[in-house]
């Protein structure tokens, strides 16, 4: 216990004696001696236990130096009122980052300047800055499918980051007011993607961004520039058919290919309307329901049902029902 306090005289009358307040030096309590603070965490806050004094009006002095011996002071905060609830608290100026640091605290308190208390030490961990990502896609205004990559460049850093992170937003608004998917995903080889989990609504604008994350020193970045798409189903960019897929098998002959048809006509395979047929059987339709409901939902379509032999034909190709499964043949004739 360290106490400031003394008597003014030897030999006292009763007009001349006075007694000066004694003072117990203020105890550290936070932060701990030896803590790792991190950058991003300051200002830090200098906690002591209140000192016990004999006098009034107790005023706190607090030192923070680059040494232990205090010749290399970096602050001094003077005059700082008593706390209340048996603790002072006084906050720190910012300090700079990856340095040690030395703190003490004394009491005034009557006209006595008590000593200082013990001596702790905290670390200031290193200035850690991330950059803002980069979109690569998709870019503003483009047309994607129901669940589309948005992709950005990894960022650049300074400083002893941790694991970088990034945090992808998509929303109804360029606001952000109200998102609708939110994922968080380890950072990739240059770039990294997020892929939602579930479809998005088809035609309708969404706008996206990211910001990169080091959670370990609780560093982001900016977010990167906003960015829009719009989910277009490329079998239904108009309106959708009901039901659920489970109803139907592909067969043999459904591999994307460029193929030639029996009168030469090159065309990629398979096409369009076979795909949204077999996509409506899929979904429970009959046939011929399926070829109905194209022609009166803006897909018009020239394919005809043969029932005989659950075959139904198109000008270069047709898709017939062999063992529970749809086969896609091409034609070898007109």
């Amino acid at each position: 216990m360290v106490v400031a306090g003394c008597t003014s005289s030897t030999a006292p009358s009763a007009s001349s004696n006075s007694v000066t307040a004694s003072v117990v030096a203020p105890r550290p309590a936070a932060p701990a001696t030896g803590a790792q603070i991190k950058n991003g965490d300051q200002p830090v806050s200098l906690v002591v236990q209140n000192a016990i004094s004999t006098g009034t009006g107790t005023t706190y002095t607090f030192e923070v130096s680059g040494d232990a011996s205090f010749g290399a002071k970096v602050q001094t905060k003077d005059g700082v009122a008593e706390g209340s609830g048996g603790q002072t608290t006084v906050k720190l100026d910012s300090l700079a980052a990856a340095r040690d640091y030395y703190w003490h605290a004394r009491a005034t308190s009557g006209g006595t300047v008590g000593a200082f208390g013990p001596t702790y030490k905290f670390t200031i961990g290193p200035a850690i800055t991330l950059s803002t990502p980069v979109p690569i896609s998709p870019l503003t205004n483009a047309q994607t499918g129901p669940r589309p990559t948005l992709r950005v460049s990894n960022v650049t850093r300074t400083g002893s980051a941790g694991a970088i992170s990034y945090k992808f937003e998509i929303a109804t608004s360029a606001a952000f007011s109200t998102v609708a998917v939110t994922g968080i995903v380890t950072e990739g080889v240059n770039e990294t993607g997020f892929t939602p989990s579930s479809d998005l609504t088809n035609g309708t604008l969404y706008f996206w961004r990211a910001s990169a994350l080091d959670i370990t020193n609780g560093i982001s970045s900016l977010p990167s520039s906003t960015q829009s798409f719009t989910p277009v189903n490329p079998l239904w960019p108009g309106a959708l058919p009901p039901g659920t897929s489970g109803h139907a098998r592909l067969g043999p002959g459904w591999a994307p290919q460029t193929l030639v048809s029996f009168d030469g006509h090159v065309f990629d395979s398979p096409p369009i309307d076979e795909q949204r047929v077999f996509d409506l059987l899929d979904r429970g339709f009959d046939p011929q329901g399926a070829l109905n409901w194209m022609n009166s939902n803006g897909y018009p379509t020239v394919g005809v049902y043969y029932p005989g032999p659950q075959v139904i034909g198109f000008p270069y190709t047709y898709m017939a029902l062999v063992n529970g499964a749809w086969e896609l043949v091409i034609r070898v004739g007109g």
